[in-house]
């Protein structure tokens, strides 16, 4: 057998040798293949997700661009003899540096010179996408035009000719279906082909008519001027840019063209010359002219059939949908069942797992010896990020249910339908996009707020955006719905997240009223059609946030965890209030000598000392608690938390979720591991998961449960968040400012949550 064993060692050994050496040549040959770097652009809502994902697979990697905190993504791909690096650009619906992203997508082009680009377009709204493909074309780059979502279109009745449509405008389109994988091979093969010079690239530059192409070639001869800045730039582009008031071009001219001054004050006059001629802002010329040049492209190669049954069905849809009366209720009525059913599934699955870390803590508890290592694994570690990881199947399913609804296309629709009842606090329609980021996590929340250009309006929502209920804080408020009001936790779930929409639509309107006085800009949105979401593209979007959170729970937590034990561990006390130790000696003599006797009496005497035991215990355990570094920290605090009904135990939890949300139900966890909370429990009720032994606790009630779950949602955003919003409004000041309102807010809040319900009887 040994023989055999040793074999089966040697063979294995072997195959992974063999293997070893497969990946190195592979990787050798990879490394060896000439390298296409193609930039994935297009407008939101286009599919370039889906396709981008289609392309690369696995091979992903996310980081953000110099100097920026926009994402940036990633992918390879190999084909036909070729690496292909694709780098997925922000969507944008123009080149005009209105928003961040728009500057991303285009500076990355110019500075980064890719070797081509790939505009995808929705195909079903090919006019307003084709605007993008003419602004790309500008930046001197070869463009290929991905008409993605062929199939919607040939749905809606809409047949492309795309190699008419191809002559027109000197471009090269291929067809896809991004969720589907369809056409990714021939976009490639023409990727490959253009590479190789066996496919035209696209050489044609839109003609703009007499006035408007004599004013550029001005200002072109003029930039022309600085050698370096002419290598650097393409002139056209800079030209027409300059003609279309483009700030964020002129500063490019300012700062590093040799007479840049010159140059502007020449752009400035041609500008004024078209102003007089056309009788309208050259910005607005501009733009014509590339609508015009669109609209005759397409009407010569699309033709429409008849038959428009699927926008009939969308228009019917959104008769109802985008109501201004009923579409605001259809909307929390969704978010409702939404919340609804990730209660009614996740629970049993986090009961589930709550359990089985129960088990695991007592298995290692029985392995490790007894000492201050055990109670770090088990309370610290295992207590601490367990508890976390309990609520992981809630987390899940709400990514779940807001991913369907955003590739759906609903929630486009969704802010069409607030931006009216938005305007009535003083915010910005498109401010509805943070509010919903907010629900997966307030940093990017607070970064998409560089969509709205006017300053009041992007304030605003920075400093309103944190009171939604975030990723983190719905785990907590998730357990303390589900123990303080177990048969209606997804209704409370979603009154308090409701609450936090409302609480930010009054900071906010009290913001525009003192603050940020002045006018909201008007919105203006795209609405995508109706579309069946993929199971691929909900998973995705679903695993990659579970992923986030569990990477969360495994590193930030994990150290928060350690040290919040060691604060509620040490020190010990030099001295108890009682002989526990000569007690709990005299119990075991008493059980000893009971150990030899029968009897329903002797049976009833040695429960007892098992109960007396284990009160004992509890006892000693809780004022190690109260005497630790932690618990002389809590009960400092305990005298303010009072009027909201929370106690130290309490104190101390809050004050660890000033880091992450998430590690308020880790620290709880620590606190009801290292000391049981009240020694009169039955111990029936103690070692369950943490959600019944807080709701088995007498000093707590629901009233006070309403109250903690309002103060968590309110107060000081975490610390990754208070970060980025210092440095997205230019000080630190403002996130100083945002931490005391929202900690002062969540007090009051809570004060009068709690004594309401003292006064009405309410769960007390």
């Amino acid at each position: 057998m040994g023989k055999h064993g040793s074999r089966r060692r040697r063979a294995g050994g072997g195959f992974g040798m063999i293997l070893a050496e497969w990946s190195r040549h592979r990787h050798e040959a990879a490394e060896k293949m000439p390298t296409l770097r193609v930039a994935l652009a297009g407008n939101p809502n286009s599919g370039k997700t889906s396709l981008f994902n289609a392309l690369t697979g696995q091979h992903q990697h996310i980081g953000n661009y110099p100097g920026v905190t926009v994402e940036k993504k990633v992918g390879v791909c190999y084909h036909d003899g070729y690496r292909v690096e694709i780098v997925d650009l922000p969507g944008t619906y123009s080149l005009t540096a209105y928003s961040l992203e728009e500057v991303v997508t285009r500076d990355f082009v110019l500075r980064d010179k890719p070797d081509l680009i790939v505009d995808v377009i929705d195909s079903t709204n090919l006019e307003r996408n084709l605007y993008l493909l003419l602004q790309l074309q500008e930046l001197g780059v070869p463009v290929i035009g991905a008409l993605n979502m062929s199939d919607e279109a040939e749905e809606t009745g809409l047949e492309i000719d795309e190699q008419q449509l191809g002559k027109v405008l000197g471009v090269n389109f291929v067809k896809t279906v991004g969720h589907r994988g369809e056409g990714a091979g021939e976009l490639l093969d023409l990727v490959v082909r253009m590479a190789r010079g066996e496919a035209q690239a696209n050489g044609r530059r839109l003609n703009y008519g007499r006035e408007l192409e004599r004013e550029r070639e001005t200002l072109r001869r003029a930039l022309a001027a600085d050698e370096y800045f002419a290598k650097k730039y393409n002139l056209d582009w800079v030209a027409i840019k300059l003609l279309e008031e483009d700030e964020d071009a002129a500063r490019k001219v300012k700062r590093e063209h040799r007479v840049g001054a010159e140059v502007l004050e020449e752009a400035a006059a041609a500008c004024e010359r078209i102003r007089k001629h056309f009788r309208e802002d050259s910005v607005v010329v501009v733009g014509e002219q590339r609508y015009a040049y669109i609209h005759g492209a397409v009407r010569e190669a699309v033709r429409r059939k008849r038959d428009r049954t699927r926008f009939d069905l969308t228009e019917q849809l959104d008769r109802f949908i985008l109501n201004r009366y009923w579409g605001v209720l259809v909307f929390f009525l969704v978010m409702f069942i939404v919340y609804q059913l990730t209660f009614a599934i996740g629970n049993p699955l986090s009961d589930w797992i709550a359990a089985g870390f129960l088990r695991f803590g007592d298995v290692v508890r029985g392995v490790l010896p007894v000492g201050a290592v055990q109670d770090l694994v088990v309370d610290g570690v295992i207590g601490g990020v367990g508890g976390v990881i309990t609520f992981f199947p809630l987390v899940l399913l709400l990514f779940f249910g807001l991913s369907f609804l955003e590739d759906s296309g609903y929630m486009a629709r969704a802010a069409f339908v607030m931006d009216k009842f938005f305007h009535l606090f003083g915010l910005h329609g498109r401010s509805f996009i943070p509010f919903m980021i907010a629900t997966g996590c307030a940093v990017p929340a607070v970064l998409s707020a560089r969509t709205l250009v006017n300053q009041r309006d992007r304030k605003i929502t920075i400093l309103v955006t944190p009171l939604m209920v975030c990723g983190a804080k719905a785990p907590v408020i998730a357990m303390l719905a589900a123990a303080f009001f177990p048969k209606h936790a997804g209704f409370i779930f979603w009154l308090v997240w409701l609450a936090g929409w409302w609480i930010a639509f009054l900071v906010a309107y009290l913001f525009r009223k003192t603050l940020f006085r002045g006018d909201a800009a008007p919105f203006v949105m795209e609405l995508p059609p109706y579309r069946l979401p993929t199971w691929r593209g909900i998973l995705g979007h679903m695993w990659e946030k579970g992923v986030s959170y569990l990477r969360k729970a495994g590193t930030v937590i994990l150290g928060i965890s350690i040290i919040v034990w060691f604060l509620l561990y040490f020190p010990k006390p030099a001295q108890f209030s009682r002989d526990y130790e000569g007690e709990l000696a005299a119990i075991s003599v008493n059980l000893a000598s009971l150990a030899e006797e029968s009897g329903e009496a002797a049976d009833s005497l040695e429960a007892a000392l098992h109960r007396r035991s284990h009160v004992l215990s509890a006892q000693r355990a809780r004022e190690e608690l109260v005497n630790s570094y932690g618990g002389r920290i809590g009960r400092a605090l305990e005298p303010l938390l009072k009027p909201a009904g929370f106690d130290w135990r309490i104190g101390v939890s809050l004050t660890a979720g000033f880091a992450a949300k998430e590690v308020i139900i880790s620290t709880m966890g620590i606190v009801y591991g290292i000391g049981e909370a009240d020694p009169n429990v039955e111990s029936s009720r103690r070692g369950g998961s943490l959600r019944s032994r807080i709701a088995a606790d007498p000093a707590y009630s629901p009233a006070m449960g309403l109250a903690l779950m309002f103060f968590v949602l309110i107060y000081v955003p975490c610390m990754a968040t208070l970060a980025v919003v210092r440095k997205e409004m230019g000080s630190t000041w403002w996130s100083v400012f945002l931490a005391a309102y929202t900690l002062l807010l969540a007090y009051g809040v809570a004060v009068a949550i709690y004594q309401l319900g003292i006064l009405t009887g309410f769960g007390v």
